[in-house]
């Protein structure tokens, strides 16, 4: 299959079914070196070793389920990581890694789409809530849905670690319909066509922001954990008065000044490479 042809597909499926699975997406040399990153990370949070600046940053199960439908749990495991490159500067450069930009440009068939911030789920062992039911653009504060949710892989997905179930179609939706209530979904509004994503380390999966989704909890012994990325297409802009770090940033962008923004500050080293992907 040619490139052309590879991103002909990932826009049918994502189009079809408001969501991708790109298998290999991340080599496995990089996964090892997130997969040591999000471990640091883990072992502050055990030793409660992070900066309070840090810290603010970090929720534990027990946080998460607070006044959700996921189930209250006293469990101090870790849930969430936010604002990851302020943590380790791998997850900076981790914004400009060419595959995964190459399947962000197909399916927003455009090089001006914008990096909005990079987190970490983790589903530890044998953590006790499940994930609600959701869609993700009431959380995003944009003028628009033109956005997509990329969540790589550090580890396997199945069935029995909490992989994410998802609703094939249900992004098909108009963007006025969408409410707050849509952070929480109860089980009787969802649609009865429940897909469980199952996919190796190194898979990327994309998915529209208004696609329902959700997830079990994670029974097994091993950590499931995912790196997740927003990011937001052309003419679409945020409005909550909050910026992350790095948002904004335009990898692929054609706009020389732009160009600029993301070559002061990943410098020329990362810079050629970068480049001969956008060109």
């Amino acid at each position: 299959m040619t490139d052309s042809d590879a991103a002909a597909s990932w826009r049918r499926a994502y189009q079809d079914q408001g969501f991708l699975v790109v298998p290999d997406a991340v080599d496995m040399a990089t996964i090892t070196d997130l997969r040591t990153a999000m471990e640091r990370i883990e072992q502050q949070v055990r030793d409660d070793s992070l900066s309070p600046a840090l810290r603010r940053w970090v929720s534990l199960e027990r946080d998460r389920t607070l006044g959700s439908r996921a189930g209250r749990t006293d469990n101090d495991g870790l849930s969430n990581v936010m604002e990851l490159p302020l943590f380790d500067p791998l997850f900076a450069r981790f914004i400009v890694y060419p595959r995964l930009l190459d399947v962000l440009e197909a399916l927003f068939e455009s090089t001006e789409f914008a990096f909005h911030n990079y987190k970490c789920i983790c589903k530890m062992p044998h953590n006790e809530a499940h994930f609600q039911w959701h869609r993700d653009l009431p959380y995003l504060f944009h003028t628009g849905p033109n956005l997509i949710t990329a969540m790589v892989c550090l580890d396997s997905m199945t069935a029995d670690n909490g992989a994410t179930v998802v609703f094939p179609g249900s992004h098909r939706v108009p963007p006025e319909a969408v409410t707050p209530a849509d952070t929480d979904i109860p089980p009787e509004r969802l649609p009865d066509n429940p897909l469980t994503v199952e996919c190796p380390a190194g898979s990327a999966v994309l998915f529209h922001v208004n696609l329902v989704h959700g997830g079990p909890p994670n029974r097994t012994d091993a950590k499931r954990r995912n790196v997740i990325g927003i990011w937001s297409g052309p003419d679409t802009y945020p409005v909550y008065p909050h910026r992350f770090t790095y948002q904004g940033l335009m990898p692929r962008s054609r706009d020389a000044a732009r160009q600029a923004q993301v070559r002061l500050t990943f410098g020329e080293v990362a810079w050629p490479a970068l480049h001969a992907a956008a060109t």
